[in-house]
């Protein structure tokens, strides 16, 4: 091949990828700026979360109202929502949950502790601080085709991130674990508005995803009415009372008698803390809607190995069903004993994160105990 010929299929090549990624570029650009124009928004919007490898399903819906300030953290000024059993409302200093039994709770918050609301997640508002961000950097893997949803014809907008996720209010969220989220974005043509975000990781791949849908959008929809910004606004509601909520369980103590259902594979069994003592006891508390938790599944397995002999080793699921935790105990198949309906000692024990772990001695008197599962302490504690 000649040195011409060379040259004339590189910039060939190279023309035909600079056309391949104009359009994808200009319709981000398109998108972002449609959004960062708005001054006001309502929409309605569905969200589910499919977690086939954890056997999770999860959902929810509601309308949404913001009003936007570029001055302000994450844009916003002010914000209403509205799901089934709750009315969420910040005027730009207060946040305030109503519930439907005209109850509340709130005060003064930060706008940066908005991320872990639901109808915030993978949000209408959340696309309008991060699809700047994403148009800028052109290390993000970005493309764009026209496709087509129940007959309506829609662009698909894709883009990869490394490490990190799109997040409000600052854009993203970085993360340490090795993962690449990848996020489908079907926009109107005519509008350039959000109508679906899809959302899965090259983890779990095809065993999640999560999906939200928006509807009923209004760009310039009415002004929320003036006296519905303040608690004081609402009659007849009274502060929630906090639940009281006993301390973990500290060493030195007793743990509680328990008698707890067992899964098996030849028939229903139960365990009794009694048949435990004469031997050092580590109980892990968990539930299935916990990354954390699934992540001590392979740990309790490497404790097991090497100190089965020595020491008992029982985890304890605090509220879900019986077939619930059987799909874990046989995807997982542990060779330690694995109990369900744990909620009451859990709480006896002041247990209400998970995974938490407690350690007794022969004579069920805790020696260890700790909220979050940390291998090298448990090891620690049982090589003393």
């Amino acid at each position: 091949m000649s040195t011409n010929t060379k040259i004339i299929l590189f910039l060939f090549c190279l023309f035909a990828n600079r056309v391949l990624a104009q359009p994808a570029e200009e319709a981000f650009q398109k998108v972002s700026s449609t959004l960062e124009s708005l001054t006001r928004i309502r929409y309605d919007s569905y969200r589910e979360i499919n977690n086939k490898q954890d056997n999770y399903f999860a959902k929810n819906s509601g309308t949404s109202y913001f009003e936007y300030d570029p001055t302000k953290e994450g844009g916003i000024s002010r914000f209403q929502m509205q799901s089934d059993k709750t009315s969420q409302l910040y005027n730009g200093t207060e946040y305030y949950i109503l519930f439907d039994d005209k109850t509340y709770e709130g005060g003064k918050r930060k706008t940066s502790s908005f991320s872990s609301l639901s109808l915030i997640y993978n949000s209408i508002t959340t696309l309008r601080v991060a699809l700047p961000l994403i148009t800028a950097d052109a290390a993000i893997p970005k493309s764009v085709k026209d496709t087509s949803v129940d007959g309506r014809a829609f662009r698909l907008l894709k883009f990869e991130l490394y490490k990190k996720a799109i997040e409000f209010p600052g854009g993203f969220v970085s993360f340490d674990a090795d993962v690449t989220r990848y996020y489908e974005l079907l926009v109107d043509p005519a509008s350039n508005l959000p109508y679906m975000i899809i959302d899965r990781n090259s983890i779990m791949k095809d065993q999640y995803h999560t999906k939200t849908i928006f509807t009923n959008i209004d760009t310039k929809p009415a002004s929320a009415l003036s006296r519905s910004w303040f608690i004081s606004d609402y009659d007849g509601y009274t502060i929630r009372k906090e639940e009281k909520q006993l301390p973990l369980i500290t060493t030195g103590s007793k743990i509680p008698e328990w008698k707890l259902a067992m899964l098996n594979e030849k028939k229903p069994d139960t365990l009794l803390s009694a048949s435990l003592k004469g031997k050092k006891t580590i109980m892990e508390f968990w539930i299935k809607n916990c990354g954390y938790c699934m992540l001590a599944f392979p740990e309790m397995k490497e404790l097991h190995k090497k100190f089965g002999n020595t020491a008992n080793i029982v985890s304890v699921n605090a509220y879900e069903e019986r077939d619930d935790v059987n799909f874990f105990y046989n995807r997982e198949k542990p060779p330690y004993s694995m109990l369900y309906g744990g909620e009451k000692l859990a709480t006896k024990m002041g247990i209400y994160s998970y995974p938490s772990v407690v350690i007794t001695d022969e004579n069920g008197v805790v020696i260890y105990a700790s909220r979050g599962f940390n291998r090298k302490e448990i090891e620690k504690v049982l090589m003393k």
